[in-house]
């Protein structure tokens, strides 16, 4: 069964051969997954939500900004994050255009 993305309202589901990426909320980091909990305000999930819960939650590559990926390795298959990337509730447009399109 294809796992979705955490944030409300998106209905990307992970399926093989899409060219959106998923990204694992990262649990071994407290500070930055409570950063990530706030900025997609799920109602199901706050920033004090334990780790067993979250842990295998996803977030799509649409609620991250271009310059959130390590340039050297967007485009892959499996797209790598900065340390610093913090998603959006907002989708990047361009990039979901460019989904759409199947580009």
């Amino acid at each position: 069964m294809p796992s979705g993305c955490l944030v409300p309202g998106c209905t990307e589901k992970s399926r093989l051969g899409q060219s959106v990426s998923f990204h694992g909320l990262p649990v071994k980091d407290a500070q930055r997954c409570k950063l990530w909990l706030r900025a997609i305000n799920n109602p199901r999930v706050g920033e004090d939500t334990g780790k067993e819960i979250i842990k295998g939650k996803t977030i799509c590559s649409l609620h991250f900004k271009l310059e959130d990926f390590d340039g050297r390795l967007f485009g892959k298959i499996r797209s790598a994050l900065k340390p610093t990337a913090v998603p959006s509730t907002v989708i990047d447009r361009t990039k979901h255009l460019i989904h759409s399109m199947g580009l």
